[in-house]
């Protein structure tokens, strides 16, 4: 695996960290490997930590990527926003979406996750956006334990995980231990000229090519140059 890390076609049953500062484009990365996911028949859970799923619908749209012909079949929400937002609309009439009571629920949104990898049918890609919302309603020690706990179960039982987490706003002993718990590391950053890029920086069981590539978003994709 020597792709930049847009490209590759990540392993299943396994884990994985996208970091990044806030604004670089981890939201349009996630959008790009879901469009791609979903392209080939491959199933999705979407755990919106950081958006209510309307905006999430709203900017994939925004970037040429329909979800409404993949919801409840291919592609499923697990809401843990709007419980704790002022917008409490339902979603889409025919539309299921697996809701968490608090971000402080850290049970609740492992179970949540699963009964929606359940209700799709295994495997599935998982994606968390972002994990750094945790970090304000729990502390370190209870983070870690989920993390483990949720990715042992991700891989061992449904599919393949992956996290964003905003780079620059955690200590730097907390973002090595979220490192340390996964197969792999997608990083992006702005260079000096505010220009993105990205990398992988490590894949556990392959030799991966570290290099900083260009980050380009396009109106149907975001590509690695």
């Amino acid at each position: 695996m020597q792709e930049s890390g847009l490209e590759a076609r990540f392993p299943a049953n396994a884990s994985f960290l996208l970091s990044g500062p806030p604004g670089v484009g981890k939201f349009e990365y996630l959008l790009a490997r879901i469009r791609e996911d979903l392209r080939l028949g491959e199933r999705v859970v979407f755990v919106s930590l950081e958006l209510h799923p309307n905006e999430v619908r709203a900017r994939a749209k925004a970037l040429r990527l329909d979800l409404d012909p993949h919801e409840g079949k291919s592609f499923v929400f697990v809401d843990c926003y709007s419980a704790t937002s002022s917008e409490r609309s339902e979603p889409p009439t025919g539309k299921k979406t697996f809701l968490v009571s608090s971000f402080s629920n850290l049970e609740g949104i492992g179970m949540a996750m699963s009964k929606a990898a359940q209700e799709l049918g295994t495997p599935v890609r998982i994606y968390f956006y972002t994990i750094s919302t945790l970090f304000l309603h729990n502390s370190t020690q209870a983070i870690a334990k989920f993390f483990q706990i949720v990715t042992s179960r991700a891989k061992t039982s449904l599919g393949s995980i992956l996290y964003a987490v905003h780079e620059g706003v955690h200590e730097s002993l907390t973002m090595n231990l979220l490192r340390s718990l996964v197969d792999g590391v997608v990083e992006m950053r702005f260079t000096d000229t505010m220009t993105r890029e990205i990398r992988i920086h490590h894949m556990r069981g392959y030799r991966v090519d570290a290099t900083w590539r260009p980050f380009v978003q396009l109106p149907e994709a975001v590509v690695a140059l």
